[in-house]
Parts: C-alpha cells; structure tokens; sequence
C-alpha cells in the first residue's frame, strides 16, 4: 500500500524530533512528531520552535509544575505548531488558577495545565472563556463516587472554546444517555458514549451503531483488537470511523513498527494518521476543532499509560 501523505510527514518530522539533544523518546517522540504535523514550516523549523516553547515553559514552571517530564514535550509541540506562545498558556493557566477556589467546581487537574492548552489552542483566552469553563465544569461535574478531574477539565474546555453554553452540554448528555442505556453492549458505555456525542457533535444512535459494528469488524484484526478496547472504539466511533476504515488503520499500525506498543501507543497513532488523511475539508463527521482535541486526547492517554506503565514495570523488578 502506498505511504499516506500523513504518514511520510510524520516520519520527516519524528526524525526532526529525535535529533534534539536531550528530546523525548518513545512513544513521546512519536506523538510530538504527530502534534508538529499542522504547521506550515520544515519540520526542523517547527521542532526547534517546539524546543523553544518548551524551554520557556520549564523556566516559568519549574520541575514540579504541571505540565512535566514527556507531557512537557507534547504541550510545547502543540503550541508551537499552531502558532502559539509560552506566555500565552501561562497566562490562561494562572487565570484558572485564580478561579479555581471561587468556581465551587473542586481541583484544576495538573493545576488547569489540560484546560489551559485547550483553551489556548482554540484561541478562547478571554476571560470570558476562563468564566464559560468553569460554568461548564460545573454544569456537567459528576457526583464525587464517580469525579474524574482530568476528564471533567478536558471536556469543559472544549466545549469552552466552542463557545457551547453549559445549558446545551447538559441537555445533549442527557439526550445521549438513554440512547446507550437502551443497548446491552453500550450500557456500560452509557455516560463515556453521551459525553463523546455531544463533544464531537454527533447523534448519539449514530455513534451507538458504529462503535456496535467496530466491535464486531474488531475481531479478526487481532493485533488492533489486542491493542484497543472498548473504550478506544467508542471514541473512535464518536470520531466517525467505520469498519471500512479498520484496514487503513491496520495498514498505518504496521507500517509504524517502530512505535512502542504500551499504553495502545501505535494503535492511536495509527487511527490518527488516519484522521489527518481525510482530505474533504471537514475531516468527514468530524469537524477542524475534534480533530484537535482528538490528538489531545490520543496523546495524553498514550503517553501517560506509557510512563505509568513503565514505572510499574520498574518497581515490580
């Protein structure tokens, strides 16, 4: 199969990466690599423009200041590949610092580090967006047996920086989760298939009947089924992936063998070489802004689980 165009810049700019001395490595490279793809210059432009953000980042927090270690890299790569400055996330940052204690809404996960890239991303940094956010955390805020900080700011922000009112996110969630609730292969799903609905705006049934089909065209792909789980095709359901895409994706995973496999690291870049390959303009049933948030998402979930991993692994020696 012929190489994607997505795939051919990624390789380009992994290269670019690893030649920084003292860069990230890993699936960290990979995934700055990935996060480089949108901008316009050399690769090696754009990489030493990420290690530029991401000295100026480590200046201001330090070491023990949210975002750190690999998660430092991903965070600089994106602002620099879209344009955007240290200071400008800095800035967001401490704004949501500020509000934090007087939103009621509990703890910023990593110090509103999540919120502030997307917000900054998404060129929603007036205070009037630091003020939606947290209406929107607070609209949507599950009850503490089931609080999940990280997810809870992650989706707030997005919806934030669509301008989305925390009246409209709670009623599509509410929409959405009897839709899943009605299926026994999506019951458990319920709340994670609702909220992605409403985030990638996408009918709720739609996403329901091609995360049912995934889990069946799944199967004799063993290397992807072994790799992902449920929740992996639920959130690519939400992102408009159908069986017919499986061999694209498989095709992309084998092609990146170099990738590491912990945490479904070559897994999602597979699917987000993918994504980036759509040419129609909108990225298919997913819109400019999803796709964003998608390799967010992809991301921090891959590179996290890796260095979680890899720790355990270590302490378990």
């Amino acid at each position: 199969m012929e190489q994607s165009t997505a795939l051919a810049r990624l390789n380009t700019a992994h290269a670019a990466v690893k030649a920084i001395d003292g860069g990230p490595g890993g699936a960290a490279a990979w995934f700055a690599a990935y996060a480089l793809l949108p901008a316009d210059a050399a690769p090696d432009r754009t990489a030493a423009a990420m290690q530029a953000v991401r000295a100026e980042l480590k200046a201001a927090l330090g070491s023990w200041r949210a975002p750190t270690g690999d998660l430092l890299w991903i965070y600089a790569a994106l602002l620099a590949s879209h344009g955007k400055t240290a200071s400008s996330f800095l800035k967001v940052r401490a704004q949501l610092k500020d509000g934090e204690k007087a939103s009621g809404t509990g703890r910023l996960h990593a110090g509103g580090s999540r919120a502030a890239l997307v917000l900054t991303l998404a060129d929603a940094t007036s205070a009037q967006a630091v003020r939606r956010f947290f209406a929107i955390k607070q609209a949507i805020r599950p009850p503490w047996w089931r609080a999940n900080p990280e997810v809870t700011d992650m989706f707030a922000a997005s919806h934030a920086a669509r301008d989305n009112s925390p009246e409209a996110v709670r009623r599509e969630r509410e929409l959405a989760l009897p839709v899943f609730e009605a299926q026994p292969e999506t019951r458990g799903l319920k709340r994670e298939g609702a909220r992605l609905s409403a985030l990638y705006q996408q009918p709720a049934a739609d996403v329901r009947d091609r995360f049912l089909s995934l889990r069946e065209a799944i199967k004799p792909h063993r290397k992807m089924r072994y790799a992902g789980n449920r929740h992996v095709w639920i959130e690519w359901a939400a992102q408009g992936v159908t069986p017919a895409d499986l061999p694209v994706i498989e095709a992309n995973m084998e092609t990146l063998g170099k990738v590491p496999q912990t945490g479904a690291a070559r897994l999602r870049l597979a699917q987000l070489v993918w994504l980036s390959d759509r040419t129609d303009g909108s990225l298919g049933a997913v819109s400019a802004m999803s796709a964003l948030i998608a390799a967010q998402m992809a991301a921090m979930i891959a590179v996290t689980t890796a260095t979680t991993a890899a720790v355990t692994a270590t302490a378990g020696r």
